[in-house]
């Protein structure tokens, strides 16, 4: 068989939102190469995600590359991912995330599946570690937790710094018992983490339909996590009730419109966790929450991202 390899040059900052574009335009596997990502420099750990010795790496900006089955439709495909790639700098990123975007034609050499040599168990907090659903490498402290993932086609599978840093900040502030919204929940990650950490009732929600079945493989994955509510849902719009944790890990310009809707949906005392926020865009986010009358309580960044933790102000 023959697939359409397509690669978008763009930047680290655009990465997330260059991917979702080829996600949604029905890609069948998509990779990252990012010059930006601190694992190209650093030495080897024992909990490293990938052998980057093994495979190439950028000295600078970033590629996102998708496969396409070869159809009738891919014409329109294209046309699609081209305009909207093209749209980014309108989406406030700047000119050099739209870069250009080149197509192949390749034979079917099992790339599906051979990239699954490089992923590799992560440790993503001192109690969690990320592990394929393939990988018997399972960590020797048995009081670590596990989630057992399956990388499709959706964002969030534990590699990537924002998840690491929601993953990090879920484990500092859930309590016991409560109950999380998990917005743009992507492959699902965020809200098995949670389940994990001791929360009671988790519904996770996203705007996307192969988001949703991806999560829920990924749950099946997790027995522990099998009662996790899923909704499809454009941000918190018809979700009912409220939460002691909401998070979100997206695109900054998707959290500005979601943080309006934050109040009504968090209960007293409640705990707020943002993330997907790339460095020149805290301050906005930081502006926003207070305009919606929560203050900041916690920031953690790695390289280039930030997340925060926020709450209600006292009235």
């Amino acid at each position: 068989m023959q697939w359409h390899k397509v690669t978008v040059e763009t930047t680290t900052a655009a990465v997330s939102a260059v991917s979702e574009i080829l996600t949604t335009a029905g890609a069948t596997g998509v990779e990252v190469m990012d010059a930006a990502d601190p694992t190209h420099v650093e030495a080897r750990t024992p909990d490293e995600v990938f052998d980057w010795s093994t495979i190439p790496h950028r000295e600078n900006g970033a590629a996102v590359t998708a496969y396409y089955a070869v159809t009738a439709d891919f014409s329109r495909q294209l046309a699609e991912i081209q305009r909207r790639v093209q749209a980014l700098p309108a989406a406030g990123f700047t000119r050099a995330a739209a870069g250009p975007v080149h197509t192949a034609q390749i034979q079917d050499e099992d790339w599906s599946t051979n990239w699954r040599q490089y992923y590799r168990p992560v440790q993503v907090t001192r109690w969690l570690t990320v592990v394929p659903a393939w990988s018997e490498d399972l960590p020797d402290d048995d009081r670590v937790q596990v989630i057992r993932m399956d990388p499709g086609e959706a964002f969030g599978t534990g590699t990537h710094p924002t998840t690491q840093l929601s993953l990090q900040l879920l484990e500092i502030l859930l309590r016991p018992g409560d109950d999380v919204i998990d917005v743009g929940t992507g492959a699902g990650i965020l809200s098995i983490a949670a389940k994990l950490f001791g929360a009671g009732d988790v519904l996770a929600t996203d705007v996307d339909d192969q988001a949703l079945k991806v999560a829920r493989r990924n749950i099946k994955l997790n027995p522990r996590a099998s009662d996790i509510r899923l909704q499809p849902a454009d941000l918190l719009t018809n979700v009912q009730g409220t939460a002691d944790v909401i998070v979100a890990n997206i695109l900054t310009e998707v959290l500005l419109p979601l943080i309006p809707q934050l109040p009504a949906h968090l209960r007293p005392h409640g705990t707020v966790i943002l993330a997907g926020i790339y460095r020149d865009k805290i301050e906005t986010i930081t502006k926003a929450l207070a305009a919606a009358g929560m203050t900041v309580t916690l920031t953690l960044t790695n390289t280039e991202w930030y997340a925060v933790a926020a709450q209600q102000e006292s009235r």
